[in-house]
């Protein structure tokens, strides 16, 4: 073989081999771009997946808050849904965190139903003829959504000819065991009194009440409680 066409042959190699290079980086750079597609469209599956299942619940899955009720029966663990209730829950966890609660009592317990709290009466030193009556000194509206809590057209119409008005734009908890809601002595007059139903879904409290929270632990505490139990404290963690 001559000079001249080892030369050749020599190029053509250096030619072949840089080719292969050339290939193999674009066969590098195709399966970085895979993995990233892959990674992406899991990422997006799984944020869709999330805000089914929060649609499909009512309860916002990316957001934890609780409130820890400490009572003269036990510890109550309580999961406050601010994504569903956000004015309620604000306002519960203000007065928690101001010790509103601290030393009130359990002023009504009705055995398979509710028990209720959150009365300022109830204190040591309180007006017992206005127990039932108290709050924090102002009231606020419901936050409620019935079409999400399945009420017909013409429940709600009902509700609304008693007074109560209703949002669309909150997603509504309903009154289920171990929910945590607002008592209330009619439309819009929330303020600190509370209940959590015990036994049975309550499901006539629907469109009436709004739910912020519900039992994580200490359910059989709830069902100890009697009527004038005192609660020592709540504390509220995120």
């Amino acid at each position: 073989m001559g000079k001249k066409q080892k030369l050749k042959q020599q190029r053509k190699l250096e030619q072949q081999a840089q080719a292969e290079i050339k290939k193999g980086k674009k066969k590098k750079n195709i399966y970085v771009i895979a993995g990233i597609v892959i990674f992406l469209t899991l990422a997006v599956f799984g944020w869709r997946a999330l805000k089914h299942k929060a649609a499909q619940t009512g309860v916002d899955t990316q957001k934890h808050e609780y409130a820890v009720m400490k009572t003269l029966k036990g510890e109550i663990k309580l999961e406050l849904f601010p994504a569903n209730a956000p004015k309620t829950v604000a306002n519960f966890e203000k007065l928690a965190q101001e010790g509103f609660y601290n030393g009130t009592a359990f002023h009504r317990v009705v055995p398979g139903f509710v028990i209720q709290g959150g009365d300022p009466n109830t204190k040591e030193g309180g007006d017992v003829s206005k127990i039932g009556t108290g709050g924090p000194g102002y009231t606020f509206e419901d936050e409620i959504n019935p079409k999400s809590l399945g009420l017909s057209d013409e429940q709600i119409s009902v509700l609304e000819k008693q007074g109560y008005k209703y949002r669309t734009d909150l997603v509504s908890l309903p009154n289920t065991v171990g929910a945590l809601a607002m008592a209330n002595s009619g439309p819009n007059t929330n303020g600190s009194q509370f209940f959590i139903t015990t036994d049975e879904d309550q499901p006539h409290l629907n469109g009436k009440h709004t739910v912020f929270g519900k039992v994580v632990s200490g359910m059989d505490v709830v069902k100890k409680i009697q009527e004038r139990d005192g609660i020592t404290s709540i504390t509220i963690e995120k």
